[in-house]
């Protein structure tokens, strides 16, 4: 049996990580607005005028509660086949060492949330019969994230090829997926807690249009691309692995990458949203680092990882200062 790559002391060194970036982020970046409004027809997190302090600390408990909550997610479904750390150590690192993922509460940390959730519901139904239910508690909970950044709207289609693939998906479970989309904007309108007045039609551009300066977009974008780029070619790599091993573990990866194309299409193609789709692009990326180490006997690990993580701290500490 391969040797643990990272132990309890490896994820409780990425929370000190995480925790001390955040730190940083807060006394030295943390008058640097990342995100705009977004939200279809409630305000985006960002415009919950919070105090800084607590819009900081709630952000960074959110992303630390993710790293937390993707052992349980990997251990209920082994979507991992190690019980290594390097799944939610990945996460907090790669999220923590960008700060357009940071610094205030923000819709990337409500999206990679809401997705963990989406995704153990889906997954529990693989092979089910009668979906209906779990099916519907997805759409629901994607259609009142778009509530507030419109975002979650492309991840609505991404979220039915998962459940065709988890082989639980069929006429009545699409009807459960619609009412699910339908049922938040009916009640909101219906019971007057959302006037129609306050609907807006999202503004696609590929322009940044906040106060980050060039070479913030320069660093950002260069880090995203390269993790983009090489997170890809791993995942083809490990589709070779993974196809001749356990259905149900491939289907789980499968659906991940889902996700994962999904955010990356949203980081090219809706640019000045960018800073939402991160964490959870992160989080697929993670998966697919923790597949590559589990799946490949890879020499020195702690060391490759060492130097993963001493990279994106460069980035961070150029995009910061």
């Amino acid at each position: 049996m391969k040797s643990k790559t990272l132990g309890s002391e490896g994820f409780a060194g990425a929370v000190v990580l995480t925790i001390g970036l955040a730190l940083l982020q807060y006394f030295f970046a943390s008058q640097r607005n990342y995100s705009v409004d977004f939200g279809v027809c409630l305000p985006s997190p960002n415009n919950w005028a919070l105090p800084e302090l607590w819009s900081w600390g709630i952000n960074y408990a959110m992303i630390i509660g993710s790293g937390v909550a993707l052992i349980f997610f990997n251990k209920g479904y082994s979507v991992i086949q190690s019980a290594d750390m390097v799944l939610p150590s990945m996460f907090l690192m790669l999220t923590a060492t960008n700060p357009w993922a940071g610094g205030a509460l923000g819709s990337s940390s409500l999206m990679v949330m809401i997705n963990l959730f989406c995704l153990a519901t889906i997954f529990s139904c693989y092979k089910s019969f009668n979906a209906t239910q779990e099916v519907f508690v997805v759409a629901t909970m994607l259609s009142v994230g778009s509530m507030f950044q419109y975002a979650f709207i492309f991840l609505m289609p991404a979220y039915i090829v998962i459940g065709l693939l988890m082989q639980c998906f069929r006429w009545k479970e699409c009807a459960a997926f619609l009412m699910g989309i339908a049922a938040p904007y009916w009640c909101g309108i219906g019971l007057g807690l959302i006037p129609l007045d306050q609907f807006s039609i999202p503004n696609f551009t590929t322009v940044w249009e906040n106060t980050a300066s060039a070479g913030d977009i320069f660093t950002g974008v260069l880090s995203i691309g390269v993790t983009a780029v090489i997170a890809s070619i791993l995942t083809l790599n490990n589709s070779v692995k993974l196809y001749a091993g356990n259905t149900q573990r491939r289907l789980y990866n499968n659906s991940i990458a889902i996700i994962g194309l999904v955010c990356i299409a949203g980081l090219a193609f809706d640019f000045s949203n960018l800073p939402t789709y991160l964490a959870t692009f992160y989080m697929t990326v993670a998966f697919t680092i923790g597949s590559t180490f589990s799946l490949y006997t890879i020499r020195k690990p702690g060391l490759w990882l060492g130097i993963i993580t001493a990279i994106y701290l460069i980035f961070f500490l150029v995009m910061i200062f």
